[in-house]
């Protein structure tokens, strides 16, 4: 009996031990047979163990330079530990053909599917790289130093980056509110009421959120985010109605209602006639029409060139003043 410790094709040990038994004499009915044993199911006993190769060389690092300074970057100190989730890999494509996988290419098969659909675990940042998760939602403020109300409603939207667990609040902009709009949050991790970090569990449409002493009220989310709620097994609730506070509510009203008696040219030609009614012609047309414009495209074949040339242009008529603008649409290097 002899035996042997099987190889790769470049000379690397395996866990696979063959025992080759020959034949006992000439014209035996028994033939030579191969045992393979797995030696990784010995005993981890001296003289049972064969070597493997290592699919990692870490060296652990411990001091950084930040801002100028030494610091030690240590796990739970300086920073966390990196968050892996899991995703579909996809099939593995790759063709050996008659020669045998190189020792790198054992060493990385696990990288792919090999048949039908596995899971493979990636880094957060990689996996979920641009997937934000958009809602929208309202707080009230207490207005006091107003006789025509003593609250206001401001509207937010709020974003939950997926990568890093990052958020921030912005407050679309409102013409003429008296507030400063725009970002209202940062970009950073938000604490949880409860101790720790928000998390995605933690957003729910028609609930209550609570960021640093300020109850926001989350009435709903975009088509993405239901999306990857539903794929996570927690479906989102209906859209809620956003409450309407009495400024806004007067600022509609100012939109939809009109003047009881309209203005006519009899009703104008009445009041010079009694010494009043002297209208600026100008103004009224300015405020009537102010922010409207009539917007339309044309081409122009511009035969002067020496090859015939298609130009298209924009025209504008500005109803408040009867003006004309034409802007000319460049197309993308055009050299003009």
């Amino acid at each position: 009996q002899d035996s042997y410790i099987g190889t790769s094709h470049f000379g690397f040990c395996t866990d696979v031990l063959h025992l080759n038994f020959p034949r006992p004499f000439r014209g035996s009915a028994v033939r030579a047979m191969s045992v393979h044993v797995d030696m990784k199911n010995l005993p981890n006993l001296p003289g049972f163990h064969m070597p493997t190769a290592k699919e990692n060389h870490p060296r652990p690092q411990t001091w950084n330079t930040v801002n100028g300074s030494r610091m030690e970057m240590k796990e739970g100190l300086s920073h966390e530990k990196p968050k892996f989730v899991k995703v579909i890999k996809p099939v593995e494509t790759w063709r050996s053909g008659s020669l045998p996988d190189s020792t790198t290419r054992n060493m990385f098969a696990k990288a792919g599917a090999q048949t039908g659909v596995e899971h493979c675990e990636l880094p957060a940042w990689d996996a979920f790289d641009r997937h934000v998760l958009r809602f929208y939602g309202f707080f009230k403020e207490a207005v006091v130093e107003s006789n025509l109300e003593n609250y206001r409603v401001r509207n937010i939207v709020f974003f939950y980056y997926l990568e890093d667990d990052t958020c921030h609040v912005i407050e679309p902009r409102q013409d003429n509110s008296g507030i400063p709009q725009g970002q209202f949050i940062r970009r950073h991790r938000f604490p949880a009421p409860g101790g720790g970090y928000l998390k995605p569990e933690d957003l729910q449409v028609g609930s209550e959120l609570q960021i640093y002493g300020r109850s926001m009220f989350i009435t709903d989310c975009d088509a993405f985010t239901r999306a990857y709620y539903e794929q996570a097994g927690l479906e989102q609730g209906p859209a809620e109605v956003s409450e309407l506070d009495p400024f806004n509510a007067t600022r509609d009203a100012m939109k939809v209602n009109c003047a009881a008696a309209p203005r006519t040219y009899e009703k104008m030609y009445r009041e010079v006639m009694l010494g009043g009614g002297h209208v600026n012609a100008d103004m009224q047309q300015f405020l009537e029409n102010d922010r409207k414009v009539l917007r339309f495209f044309c081409i122009m074949d511009d035969l002067a060139t020496p090859q015939f040339e298609r130009r298209p242009f924009l025209i504008l008529y500005f109803l408040s003043d009867d003006k004309v603008e034409i802007r000319e649409m460049y197309p993308l290097n055009c050299g003009r």
